[in-house]
């Protein structure tokens, strides 16, 4: 675990995303990244984006979606996880 404190936002694809999947599972979607993602961004079940910009550019699996994501933590306070997307694992 960082012990760092990150700030969560969306982008509005990502919120239109959610939207998309309604309420209830927006809410399971939202505690989960809050619960896996936010504590340790860099870790768990996330990787680095295939072919993506870096280590700060990543994908989780949480819930049931996959999560896409960007860490501003260099020189950023606080450090902020901005979700790009929502994809909903069920959908596809």
């Amino acid at each position: 675990m960082t012990g760092r404190s990150y700030r969560l936002t969306y982008t509005p694809e990502a919120r239109a995303d959610l939207v998309k999947l309604g309420e209830p599972l927006t809410r399971t979607i939202t505690s989960a990244v809050l619960a896996e993602v936010a504590p340790e961004p860099y870790g768990g079940l996330s990787i680095e984006r295939p072919l993506g910009g870096g280590s700060w550019d990543r994908v989780a699996l949480v819930a049931m979606a996959a999560v896409r994501y960007i860490v501003s933590d260099d020189g950023v306070e606080p450090p902020t996880i901005t979700v790009l997307r929502v994809i909903n694992r069920g959908a596809v």
